[in-house]
């Protein structure tokens, strides 16, 4: 489950690629892509990707959406090759991964002449199977990854497209997505399908989140999501349709400080005692302590001690039946007051009589 994408290799262990999706948010304008750019590469995104249209040859005429007749807004905000090929250039120039979706048959053979690192598909395009072939043979010959979103589909449809990257020997991985602009019921955001995906297909699986917040995104990131991908704007309240649902430079700055903190607190799985709780764990743990005043010659008892904090004396596991065979009888060497932690030093190798298993077993306790 290892991808090459650009300079970034992609592993179940790599940190978490994460993608501003600036969409056809530049509005057709070169510069004010750039300033899309450089603010997501500022807010910390190790990805600016952009979405790449010839509207005549994706939409048939008419078809109306929220915002209007979808093939008319494409062609007025359309981004010409010349301009996706001076932003790509860009984009390596400031130190940011350029990806681009492709919606068309032209558009990837475009980016693919372009020389782009990988591509990455939209979930309308998830089940259109002669698309994804293509895909999948220029994968297969030149390695680049492909990010397949799986919005809007059923396992069944998803097999069928996995398939056919199985077939030609593409690189993929799957971008858990609910094709909802934005998710409003966080039920339909089903992150319990990453870990799902991940082990049913045995691919890496990363999260295209179109929540209007982190948590999410941030649970993606612990469910093992490689790849999380949020909708980036300059002002959520611009005139763009995606900017109300779009992480602004603030917002994406503080996905990305959070993404990089949950990385740190979920890669270790050995259960250690770190250098910050040994000095909390020196009075927070019990000792056995005195619960009378106790003279030398006396013999310990479960009578004449308990368990109290601090934990500088002798542990109070010592008083469990597994461990009060190795204490129970001995003699205090010096006289104990109540509530004083006894230490093993307090206690000579002369017993009142040895305490067998059983008989300790027998004996009345607290803590039995």
């Amino acid at each position: 489950m290892n991808l090459q994408f650009g300079k970034f290799s992609i592993t179940q262990n790599s940190p978490v690629l994460i993608v501003a999706e600036l969409s056809d948010g530049h509005q057709g304008d070169l510069e004010h892509a750039k300033k899309l750019v450089k603010a997501a590469k500022d807010a910390g995104a190790d990805v600016a990707k952009f979405q790449m249209h010839f509207p005549e040859e994706e939409m048939t005429a008419g078809v109306k959406m929220w915002a209007g007749d979808l093939q008319e807004i494409l062609k007025k905000v359309w981004f010409s090759p010349e301009n996706h090929s001076a932003i790509m250039r860009y984009c390596e120039e400031i130190g940011i991964q350029y990806l681009c979706t492709p919606f068309s048959p032209k558009a990837i053979d475009v980016l693919n002449e372009m020389g782009v690192d990988g591509f990455k598909t939209g979930s309308g395009e998830v089940y259109n199977l002669p698309f994804h072939r293509k895909l999948a043979k220029i994968s297969a010959r030149t390695g680049k990854p492909v990010f397949i979103s799986t919005g809007m589909c059923v396992l069944d449809e998803l097999e069928e497209t996995v398939s056919i990257y199985r077939e030609e020997g593409g690189y993929f991985m799957l971008m858990n997505c609910t094709s909802e602009y934005p998710i409003k019921d966080y039920s339909n955001a089903r992150l319990g399908l990453i870990p799902k995906l991940r082990e049913k297909f045995g691919v890496l699986v990363g999260q295209s989140d179109h929540t209007t917040d982190s948590y999410t995104a941030f649970a993606a990131a612990a469910l093992g999501a490689k790849v999380i991908e949020k909708h980036f704007t300059l002002d959520r309240n611009g005139s763009f349709p995606d900017d109300s649902m779009s992480f602004d430079p603030r917002m994406m700055k503080e996905l990305v400080s959070g993404i990089r903190k949950i990385e740190e607190a979920v890669k270790v799985s050995d259960k250690i005692v770190t250098a910050e709780e040994k000095e909390t764990r020196s009075w927070a743990f019990h000792s056995i302590v005195a619960n009378a005043d106790l003279r030398a010659g006396d013999a310990l008892t479960l009578d004449n001690v308990r368990t109290a904090r601090p934990g500088w004396g002798i542990p109070a596991k010592y008083l469990d039946k597994k461990y009060s065979t190795e204490i129970l009888g001995r003699r205090f060497n010096k006289n104990i007051n109540k509530n004083t932690l006894i230490r093993w030093e307090d206690l000579s190798f002369d017993r009142l009589r040895m305490v067998s298993e059983v008989e300790s077993e027998a004996q009345p306790s607290q803590y039995d």
